[in-house]
């Protein structure tokens, strides 16, 4: 009895990769994560902007609670003078904050475009900018998941496939009818 392999590359008359039809071979459990992903990328990208505006704001927030409460900004034993307290602190809050803030911008700039099919090299740079949220220390197991969940659907041929149809001018249905025929 002979096995067939479900992941070996199917060939069958129109060059590889290619079904009866001559058309591309396209997965649709693949062009459905495509979307998946797009809209993860600009949840995900929301979330860390409003974490990035948050954290900029404690920047300026925690230096001046200090400097209102008499006797808070006092140096402590071993502890930084209050002025260079308040430098540390807008640095540190301000660092976090733009490190979520710039990846979350373009999570959401680039998922909006993937939800088309459209920028798929945006879409892998959005996912690898994203892994600089770990600064922010709270999306760092979120950014992480979705760097290798996303890069596993984006380096997928039926994507590069989905992508380069879209340059080709199909629209998102006509893509998904070929991946319905293959």
């Amino acid at each position: 009895m002979e096995f067939e392999n479900p992941y070996a590359v199917q060939s069958a008359g129109g060059g590889p990769g290619r079904g009866d039809q001559g058309g591309p071979r396209l997965s649709l459990t693949i062009l459905r994560q495509i979307r998946v992903i797009a809209v993860l990328l600009i949840v995900h990208g929301l979330m860390l902007m409003l974490m990035g505006v948050f954290l900029i704001g404690l920047a300026f927030l925690f230096p001046t609670m200090m400097a209102a409460q008499p006797g808070a900004m006092r140096q402590q034993a071993g502890g930084p003078p209050p002025e260079q307290l308040k430098i540390i602190l807008i640095v540190v809050y301000g660092g976090m904050g733009v490190a979520g803030l710039v990846p979350g911008v373009l999570q959401v700039v680039a998922g909006s475009y993937n939800l088309f099919a459209k920028k798929r090299m945006l879409g892998i740079v959005a996912l690898a900018v994203g892994t600089v949220s770990v600064g922010t220390c709270y999306c760092a197991p979120t950014a992480i998941a979705l760097f290798v969940y996303g890069l596993i659907i984006y380096l997928h041929d039926t994507s590069k496939q989905a992508f380069a149809l879209q340059e080709q001018g199909y629209s998102w249905q006509e893509i998904e009818s070929l991946a319905r025929q293959s």
